[in-house]
């Protein structure tokens, strides 16, 4: 916890405190993913419905009534990606429906994953990669991505399970797009995101299978060797020609962590550069929620837990808060269950309300299938039919109920 950081119990706040953190992710509440100053005792009935404790920045509070509430550091949204980019974000509207662009994003999926199996032939018979392969098979995907998130997003969910190292490939160049989209990227820096998300991990094809294949904890010896996938990643990757430093600078340091202990080169804050930062995100997320060897899948909603409790350890919190609105505690593609006990999959985000998306209803209270499969935007809906606020409770296995999300759109 930063040194000018306290923890408070709800009752024990006062107006004019600077709510830094709470005791829980922000997308757990109503609040936007920034801090606020309390301003009346309103402020603190509402915030002892969602946290028990907070955190309080004891340099941006201002007990003295009328003090200017904005101090150096209070921050909007656009100015905090303002700060962690360096430049002006850009603002992308949604320009397209989900289920108008999921009939391109099934085709350019595809071509994504076929250019992958490439990549690791290619890289098998110590060919080089060709960066026109590269660009053709991501430019497509970013495209979609800028017109709506949500059809890649989805697809991203519905990862078969017979091989990591290629889902995670796809999966982590769609997060990395998604992330850049939202922090307010151009679109030349969004192709350098797609491109090297996409081959941050090309150097394990240079490991040992068996070693890969690995279902128990790697000894030191083990993990100093995969470790290594590291340098050859960066090998493979600077041999392309027409690459741009920000894809090597990506791959290289997409395990280096924000307070040292990462690899290879134990980088710490500001010496790893933004797009580093957010490869390191976005592997650890993809990697949770998806099945390896050794570990089974956790929910994202937990990934995202996880995530938040290692800011400002692993990650820096502030990009840890931006991929969290990316990625919703919910994503599309999420079996959910309803407070009045239905169950639905969302299928798209608002980009400021995510506990609000819209879902499609599939099993009613009773768990019985509907005929038709409606959507409802809970952004809209606040209440069920008997008057109750209407909302998430929970994501779901959808092995509970032999759902298959894949039915609904593929």
């Amino acid at each position: 916890m930063p040194i000018n950081q306290i923890k408070v119990r709800i009752p024990d706040l006062l107006e004019g405190m600077y709510v830094a953190r709470l005791d829980r992710p922000w997308l757990d509440t109503p609040y936007k993913i920034q801090g606020f100053h309390i301003k009346t005792q309103q402020d603190i009935d509402k915030l002892q419905q969602y946290a028990e404790f907070v955190y309080i920045d004891v340099e941006k509070s201002k007990l003295d009534n009328g003090a200017d509430s904005r101090q150096n550091g209070d921050l909007s949204d656009t100015e905090i990606k303002q700060k962690l980019t360096g430049i002006k974000p850009r603002i992308y509207q949604d320009i397209s429906e989900f289920k108008s662009e999921m009939n391109t994003a099934l085709e350019n999926h595809k071509a994504l994953a076929e250019c992958v199996d490439d990549v690791m032939k290619d890289i098998s018979n110590n060919e080089n990669l060709k960066m026109p392969m590269l660009r053709k098979a991501v430019t497509p995907m970013v495209e979609s991505i800028v017109r709506n998130p949500d059809a890649f997003s989805w697809l991203t969910m519905m990862k078969t399970r017979d091989n990591y190292t290629y889902n995670h490939s796809v999966s982590s160049s769609i997060w990395a797009v998604a992330f850049g989209r939202s922090l307010g990227l151009p679109k030349k820096d969004l192709l350098s995101l797609a491109v090297g998300a996409l081959l941050f991990d090309v150097g394990k094809v240079k490991l040992p299978e068996k070693l890969l294949q690995n279902p128990n904890r790697y000894n030191p010896t083990e993990y100093k060797l995969v470790q290594k996938h590291v340098d050859y990643s960066v090998e493979i990757v600077s041999s392309i020609e027409g690459i741009n430093d920000d894809v090597i600078e990506m791959v290289a340091t997409h395990h280096e962590r924000h307070n040292g202990s990462g690899y290879p080169k134990g980088l710490s804050g500001d010496k790893i550069p933004l797009f580093g930062k957010m490869a390191g995100i976005i592997d650890c997320y993809d990697a949770m929620i998806s099945d390896r060897v050794y570990m089974s899948a956790i929910s994202p909603h937990d990934a995202v837990r996880k995530l938040y409790d290692w800011s400002n350890i692993d990650f820096q919190l502030e990009l840890v808060e931006q991929f969290i609105q990316v990625v919703g505690i919910y994503p599309v593609g999420t079996i959910i269950e309803l407070s009045d006990g239905r169950i639905g999959v969302i299928v798209a985000h608002h980009r400021v309300w995510r506990l609000r998306p819209k879902i499609m209803l599939i099993l009613d209270s009773d768990k019985n299938p509907y005929a038709q499969f409606d959507i409802i935007d809970t952004y809209k809906i606040e209440d069920d039919e008997d008057g109750n606020p209407l909302k998430i409770i929970k994501s779901v296995d959808p092995g509970i109920y032999g759902i298959d999300p894949q039915q609904f759109y593929l």
